[in-house]
């Protein structure tokens, strides 16, 4: 009772009915209400002090006040002290003829009684009584991330936007891809879904049995959706009910590639989550209502998903085995599952798993183009790479990519060292450890122990840890794992520390922990090493009395942008929600019988997204999925820094936190379709599209503004459609960058009108090179609809390749250039480095692989050594008409890069590769009439300047804005090919060539170009900043 004990140490003692002590004052008669004290069960609270404050005072009994590092029940006089109140509580009780039921003297002094209404008001008036309160049956304070989303409440969105509780995502049904569910959890329990009666229709909402005994159900936006409840192992196919209306998995590829003996004992081929991942992004995103939620024995309260009234959906294609290189989420089956959701009529899907950082049209993301074009609302994890740059993954624009946010300060633990020092961290424990020796991991080391800093397994000497406190260091191993090695050594509570800044997390241990972060945690290393006999208690909450960190913050681990693919033309991630210790449900085949449980990640973040994409299409169905993104975007709510101000860094908040309230309300919507998406694939070069003309990334009707190379002025478009009528007018602010917008004003007659704009970004005084970030607002009488922007003022603008032939040894060639400033700009050759060459010929086979060479494959080793900054891999076909393709394949025998489009050559250009040694893998898969075709394989890789060539005029001198060229001569180059980097002071900008020498009229291939190991074939869940039992 918080209240309680804090008006104890405001009051000052009263007289004991034994007569008043020296440190005692008598009080007056108090005034009381009879009204206030019904007839009932009551805690009385004497104003004498509990032990644990009792100073001293009463003859003959000491202090009982514990020390630092002290005991309560280790004092002397405890008992006695203890004695002597429960004595003058039975005093106070028989004055009234009250008969006690629970006495307290240690943390409180006084007992609970039923009273009635006129002994409450007797004891109200004693003055040796401090309170009477009424014994209510409180609930535990619900921890969920509901609360800061504003869904709960008389004034929550989920009253007062969406229908109640009870009808918040009514008649949407949400996908989730991820590692299935578990069937039992309360959050996915439901009723048996029975036929129709009689001649009934079906309702919205409201699943039934068609003919076929399928569960169906019809939708908000008049369509019926009708999926699978798919029999498997541990799954009878029966499972699904009024909640869970579908569940299906796709294990084609996990039992094709990894043999039944290596595959995880607890895996099971079925809809059934073993890891827990799947259960809690589901339960997150649309998980019923009203569920009481227990960890460890400790109550967090009630809490739902954000969408409690939609149904579930679930599609498992995330599978578990001995070896992580083999096991995972294949995007062969998420692709698979995003066209069986698309098929089932699923209205939101959820996809908290990696993606790419490189590409925004590998499979898995065109196979979101589709589902978008069918209007499926698509939230997806931004990546667990933060908090470096240009780590966010998903970025293509028909996807809303989530960052993640924190929501909370009550799961906090204190690490108080007995010298008065405290340290904040993490902590779910139930009960602290009182003032303990405490012992540094590494000076713990059993005998032969490996990684004893780490806590590894069997690493620490009992002899050494054995009623200790252990402080270890994060990494590597599990950390629940840590905590188990801790006791099984002996000791009684762990510290955990981070070395560097990262998330604090909330795990399960095996022994009372706190997670204490960095830079803090470095210091209380070091204090535990210069002080053996420190001893340090832990507190389960925060004693620290220090400010609490302002939430939401986008947490260390959520990747950011500005997104590698399309230039950094594209702003991502789009939206924050929360997304570090997030509450739900959990599989108790993953955790040992659990429930629910805590994880962090972005994708504990992009459920919550998913849900309030559900809450929306439940009150607009025929919103496209691009109108749901743009009303949570422009309706965003900003996220804080650490010092409590707008955190405007908008590559990791997107356009902020997400807001339930105010997504009904956007008056503007940016939308999107099938036609601007297939414009902006085209756009990117990936495909060539009939009768559409493609578009850059920065034209993309998306609710956000990016540019990753302003020189002169750039100009973009867009077009927004009103909501209702209403005039719109037009500001910006993006420091250092005059900022155009034409027209100013947009004016909306009709719902449904729409207008397009452009805005023009020119430089004045942002930095080059860097991002100047800001936002764009079109402001009505009644909204706000707030863009983010971010721009990149360059000093030099210049293509990213150029290729070159030359008959003979001495050539040269162009580079189109356009200035930033009007600075003169020096430029640095680095190459040509010559290209090694094989030949080979070849029969197709339709595209069958081999990691040996054969009639259809030929197999060649690459080394790149570290340090490369760039690589060309080329196969020149002598047939125009046949189709070569080649993969990279890493010593995981995983493809690391390939080239296969219908071409007949192919080429590759590798920026910053990751060194190691690759064998490459050419196949041809067609010719024409089957008959074999030569080709020749050329890799070049770029080491150093080789003397060869230069640039000419260097410096180049242009205005700011002014396009020229520079000049690339080489001479005494031998026939081949060869590769070269051109880069310019002061600019990211980069450009990479390629000279042919001795062409003899082949057309050199269209590269692919990667910054990085491209998309790979299997990617892994995204559930903790680390994994579920993460390091």
């Amino acid at each position: 009772m918080p209240l309680i004990l804090g008006s104890m140490t405001a009051v000052p003692a009263a007289a004991a009915p034994a007569g008043p002590t020296a440190t005692q004052q008598i009080q007056p008669v108090k005034k009381v209400d009879p009204s206030n004290y019904p007839d009932g069960r009551y805690i009385v609270v004497l104003n004498e002090e509990p032990a644990a404050t009792y100073d001293g005072g009463v003859p003959g009994i000491e202090a009982t006040k514990p020390g630092k590092g002290e005991k309560l029940t280790g004092k002397k006089d405890f008992q006695k002290y203890k004695k002597h109140l429960e004595q003058n509580q039975r005093a106070v009780a028989a004055a009234e003829g009250v008969e006690i039921n629970r006495s307290y003297a240690a943390a409180l002094n006084g007992f609970s009684a039923k009273l009635t209404s006129e002994q409450a008001v007797e004891l109200a008036k004693d003055p040796n009584v401090r309170m009477v309160a009424p014994d209510v049956e409180n609930a535990p304070d619900d921890y969920s991330s509901m609360d800061i989303l504003e869904l709960r409440g008389k004034k929550g969105a989920w009253k007062t936007e969406f229908g109640g509780e009870k009808n918040a995502g009514a008649g949407t049904v949400v996908g989730v891809i991820d590692t299935g569910y578990a069937p039992g959890s309360a959050f996915f329990a439901g009723e048996e879904v029975q036929p129709l009666k009689g001649n009934a229709k079906p309702k919205v909402g409201v699943p039934y049995l068609n003919a076929e005994g399928q569960i169906a159900m019809l939708k908000a936006d008049g369509s019926t959706f009708l999926g699978e409840c798919q029999a498997g192992e541990g799954f009878t196919g029966e499972e699904c009910n009024s909640k869970v209306l579908a569940a299906q998995y796709f294990a084609d590829d996990f039992i094709r590639f990894v043999p039944e003996a290596n595959r995880a004992p607890e895996e099971v081929l079925s809809p059934v989550d073993v890891d827990t991942h799947g259960t809690h992004t589901a339960s997150t995103a649309a998980g019923n209502s009203g569920v009481t939620q227990t960890v460890d024995g400790r109550d967090f309260g009630v809490s739902a998903g954000v969408a409690p009234a939609a149904k579930l959906s679930v599609y498992k294609v995330c599978w578990a085995d001995d070896d992580p290189a083999t096991g995972g989420c294949y995007s062969s089956s998420s692709v698979a599952a995003i066209e069986q959701a698309t098929l089932d009529g699923v209205d939101v899907l959820n996809y908290s798993i990696s993606g790419s950082a490189t590409t925004t049209t590998d499979p898995v993301s065109l196979a979101f183009l589709g589902a978008a074009s069918a209007g499926v609302f698509v939230a997806a994890s931004a990546g667990n790479s933060g908090p470096t740059a240009s780590t966010v993954n998903h970025g293509a624009p028909w996807v809303t990519t989530v960052a993640a946010s924190t929501f909370s300060h009550a799961l906090q633990g204190t690490a108080e060292f007995s010298d008065g020092t405290k340290f904040r961290g993490a902590s779910i424990m139930n009960a602290g450890v009182p003032a303990s020796p405490v012992i540094l991991s590494a000076d713990a080391a059993a005998a032969g122990g490996v990684s004893p800093a780490l806590c590894g397994p069997d690493s620490l000497d009992p002899a050494l840890v054995t009623g200790k406190i252990v402080v270890c260091d994060r990494g590597v191993f599990d950390r629940v794992a840590k905590s188990a090695e801790v006791k099984r050594a002996g000791g009684i509570g762990m510290i955990l520390v981070n070395l560097t800044d990262s998330s604090m997390d909330t795990d399960k241990h095996s022994v009372p922990t706190v997670h204490v972060n960095a830079p803090q945690s470095l210091a209380l290393k070091e204090k535990v090493a210069a002080n053996p006999d420190i001893k340090v208690a832990l507190v389960p909450e925060d004693t620290t009395g220090e400010p609490l960190p302002p939430v939401p913050q986008i947490a260390g681990f959520s990747s950011r942008g500005p997104l590698l693919a399309t230039g950094s033309d594209l702003l991502k991630p789009d939206i924050a929600a929360p997304g570090v210790a997030v509450l739900a449900g959990v599989s108790p085949i993953g955790t040992g019988g659990d429930e629910f449980g805590f994880l962090s990640g972005t994708s504990m973040a992009s459920p919550h997204v998913a849900g309030v994409g559900a809450l929306i299409l439940a009150e607009n169905p025929k919103w496209s999925p691009a109108a749901v993104k743009s009303a949570m975007m422009t309706t965003a709510t900003p996220v804080k820094n650490a010092e409590g101000g707008v955190d405007g860094d908008v590559f990791a908040t997107g356009a902020g936190q997400v807001n339930p309230s105010g997504v009904l309300s956007p008056g503007l919507i940016y939308d999107a379709g099938l036609k601007e998406y297939l414009q902006f694939v085209e756009g990117t070069g990936f495909a060539d599209v009939d009768g559409l003309e493609g578009i850059d990334a920065k034209d993309m009707n998306v609710p956000s503004f990016a540019v990753g190379n302003l020189t002169g002025k750039v100009t973009v478009t867009r077009t927004v459609t009103g909501m209702k009528p209403g005039t719109y007018t037009a500001s910006a602010n993006v420091p250092g960058v005059d900022v155009t917008v034409t027209p100013s004003v947009l004016k909306f007659t009709k719902p449904g009108e729409s207008q397009s704009f452009t805005v023009t970004f020119e430089n004045d005084t942002a930095a080059l090179g860097q991002f100047a970030k800001g936002s764009l607002t079109w402001q009505s009488k009644q909204e706000a609809v707030t863009s983010p922007v971010a721009v990149r003022p360059q000093s030099v603008e210049a293509p990213s390749e150029v290729s070159f032939t030359s008959e003979g040894s001495d050539g040269s060639g162009t580079i189109p250039v356009t200035s930033g400033s009007n600075a003169p700009i020096a430029m640095e050759l680095l190459g040509l480095s010559k290209a090694t060459s094989e030949d080979f010929s070849l029969v197709p086979n339709g595209g069958g692989l081999s990691l040996s060479t054969n009639a259809s494959n030929y197999v060649s080793t690459l080394t790149i050594p570290e340090g490369t900054p760039f690589a060309k891999l080329s196969v020149v076909s002598a047939d125009p008409t046949a189709d070569f393709d080649f993969f990279v394949v890493n010593s995981r025998n995983q493809i690391a890069y390939q080239a296969a489009t219908g071409s007949a050559s192919e080429s590759l250009n590798l920026q910053n590769p990751t060194p190691g040694t690759y064998r490459v893998i050419v196949n041809l898969f067609a010719s024409p009439d089957g008959r074999a075709t030569a080709g020749t394989f050329d890799a070049a890789i770029l080491g150093a300047d080789e003397g060869n060539a230069s640039l000419t005029p260097n410096p180049l001198e242009l205005a700011n804005g002014e396009s020229g060229e520079v000049t690339l001569n080489w001479t005494g180059l031998e026939p081949g090919s060869y590769v070269g980097r051109v880069t310019y002071e002061g600019s990211a900008a980069v450009t990479f060539v390629s000279v042919v020498v001795g062409a003899d009229g082949v057309a050199a291939p269209t590269a692919v170009s990667s910054t990085g190991d491209a998309d790979k074939l299997r990617t892994a869940p995204q559930g903790d900043a680390t994994p579920t039992n993460g390091k």
